[in-house]
């Protein structure tokens, strides 16, 4: 009986919420995009691999949930990602969980336990002018980012700033440069500043009976790794 008012209540209190909520403001839209390699702050993370997108739009609040999947099951992510925009900022909070053929741990989606989670939290300042075409993104790791020598938290940092043109009807061109800051994980908790991610990449949305194809493509180079990788992605809009 308690069990059955219980329900009751919070059906009601569910529909209370709904109806209040203004229909117009709120909207759903996301993609699922295809490339051809998973390149993450200047690392490659896997081959190729499958992300679906999906984002909920509340006035200036969205909630994004996306993924990274290997097209040969060698790794996956399943991410969430909180934010409020205000003017040309934005702040986020981000939960990153990702499991591989290469963890020696078994995959365990609700573990949160310090030695053993694969789960990342993050806070995101981004700043993206209304004026000029310029933009800038701040990441922190508050959780599962860990000193080696002392366990504690190495608040690992990576500060992205972009440059870009929009073309006429022709797309969008891109240059990205990231930095590791306070010794972070991206350079083995070695430098206190390093360049690791510079990229030129090109995005172009396709019409196509209705349909919204995005492509990508994009050079990558890694000063700190010495690396360089070539990207492409192709995908659907909805």
């Amino acid at each position: 009986m308690i069990s059955k008012v219980i329900k009751g209540i919070v059906a009601a209190g569910a529909l209370l919420v709904c109806q209040a909520l203004p229909a117009q403001k709120f909207s759903v839209d996301g993609s699922v995009e295809l490339y051809s390699a998973y390149i993450w702050r200047g690392d490659k993370v896997c081959g190729a691999q499958i992300s679906p997108f999906v984002n909920f739009h509340y006035g200036a609040w969205t909630l994004q949930s996306f993924g990274f999947l290997a097209i040969d099951n060698s790794y996956k992510e399943i991410d969430w990602d909180l934010s409020y925009k205000y003017k040309d900022f934005s702040l986020h909070f981000a939960d990153y969980f990702y499991h591989g053929f290469a963890f020696p741990l078994p995959e365990d989606y609700f573990d949160f336990k310090k030695a053993s989670s694969t789960h990342v939290l993050e806070g995101i300042l981004c700043w993206d002018s209304s004026t000029l075409p310029l933009a800038a993104k701040w990441f922190t790791f508050v959780f599962g980012s860990w000193l080696p020598s002392t366990g504690e938290n190495a608040f690992s940092s990576y500060l992205e700033l972009e440059a870009y043109h929009k073309f006429a009807n022709a797309g969008k061109l891109s240059f990205f440069a990231g930095f590791s800051v306070f010794k972070g994980a991206y350079t083995g908790y070695k430098e206190d500043f390093y360049p690791i991610h510079l990229e030129l990449r090109y995005t172009r949305d396709l019409e196509a009976g209705g349909i919204t194809i995005p492509v990508t493509a994009a050079y990558v180079v890694n000063p700190y790794a010495r690396t360089s990788f070539l990207n492409a992605g192709v995908g659907i809009r909805f």
